[in-house]
């Protein structure tokens, strides 16, 4: 449509071009919780295979969770996403193996199942008994 140059097309790209690393996600396989172990289970979540479900369950996770952009993915692969990014200090990056997905994927997935807790639990922690938990009781 010849609107801009090629000088002008290549400085344009190169400013607003992605800072996300371009890593090989495609590469891995999606999600499957039915593919770990328990042992494995343990070690990536800090939970047991049969207490995920249970978990997601007992938090009220919807069962389908749709994130601002439109990606979509269910209750048991967004709740590990949360509890592998909870449970060791790790990068997006180093998720990408687990689920499958582009770094900003893992990142909004994570970010909504988080929010989802956050506002359906998180009274629980901010209306707890003050006097029992001030500061000279629990000191």
């Amino acid at each position: 449509m010849k609107l801009i140059t090629d000088d002008d097309f290549l400085l344009l790209y190169s400013n607003y071009s992605s800072q996300n690393l371009d890593l090989p996600n495609h590469s891995h396989d999606p999600f499957n919780l039915d593919e770990f172990g328990d042992d494995e289970c343990l070690a990536e979540f800090r939970f047991r295979k049969a207490h995920i479900p249970v978990l997601a369950e007992a938090l009220q996770i919807p069962p389908v969770i749709v994130c601002n952009q439109g990606s979509v993915c269910d209750v048991l692969e967004g709740l590990c996403m949360l509890l592998k990014r909870m449970c060791y200090p790790c990068r997006y990056s180093d998720m990408i193996h687990l689920f499958g997905k582009p770094i900003p994927v893992i990142s909004m997935k994570t970010n909504q199942v988080l929010e989802y807790v956050f506002e359906t639990h998180g009274h629980r922690i901010q209306q707890w008994n003050h006097t029992l938990l001030s500061p000279a009781n629990l000191q």
